[in-house]
């Protein structure tokens, strides 16, 4: 499955701690062009030859494949080329409901205001006060607030609840209605967190 025009893509270079962005303007028989790729607010500059590795989402699943920039061509905008790749050796990965990660996000269920704990495109672990009532089986509805993400409304049933300490309980929910736009952009936000994060734990800064 090759990416489709006015996709978002993800581009990382092997070896460097570069993480980049582009949109997917043309898929031709031989080759796919993409926009200048943007890292954080700035371009990001390759020269031809580089070898990069590409990977974007579709529904559940995320592909990603090997490239090498094969130069720039101006058109309207200016644009990169990269090598298409064999259909074959393009790799597929389930992105299932266990592929969670730990997050800090607003939440408003029942017009309460939470955060969660961690997410996923199945379901959530938020935090609350002892206080509040909450038991297995309840069904919930609410809202969630993504950075640079426009609100998500869902509704979810309670499958769990723990208590770590005399204050603080959390609650597990399992998104019973969630529109199939807003899960993938759940999915986008794990799969770019967990990045981050990889990234984070890769820096100098954090080898001892």
């Amino acid at each position: 499955m090759y990416p489709k025009v006015n996709q978002k893509i993800i581009i990382e270079i092997p070896g460097e701690n570069v993480t980049c962005y582009s949109i997917v303007a043309d898929v031709t028989q031989d080759e796919i062009r993409i926009s200048h790729p943007l890292t954080g607010d700035t371009i990001g500059r390759f020269p031809a030859g580089t070898e990069i590795d590409v990977s974007f989402l579709s529904g559940e699943n995320k592909y990603q494949f090997k490239a090498n920039i094969l130069g720039r061509l101006e058109d309207k905008i200016l644009l990169y080329r990269i090598t298409k790749p064999l259909e074959q050796d393009i790799s597929k990965i389930q992105l299932r409901e266990n592929f969670r990660v730990e997050t800090n996000l607003r939440i408003k269920i029942e017009d309460m205001e939470l955060h969660t704990v961690n997410i996923s495109a199945g379901g959530m672990l938020f935090s609350c006060n002892v206080d509040l009532t909450l038991s297995v089986g309840n069904e919930v509805s609410g809202t969630m607030y993504i950075p640079d993400v426009d609100p998500i409304s869902f509704k979810g049933v309670i499958k769990r609840i723990l208590q770590p300490d005399d204050e603080v309980k959390h609650a597990a929910m399992k998104f019973t209605v969630l529109d199939r736009k807003d899960e993938s952009k759940i999915v986008q936000f794990c799969f770019q967190k967990q990045r981050q994060m990889r990234m984070v734990r890769q820096s100098p800064n954090n080898v001892r």
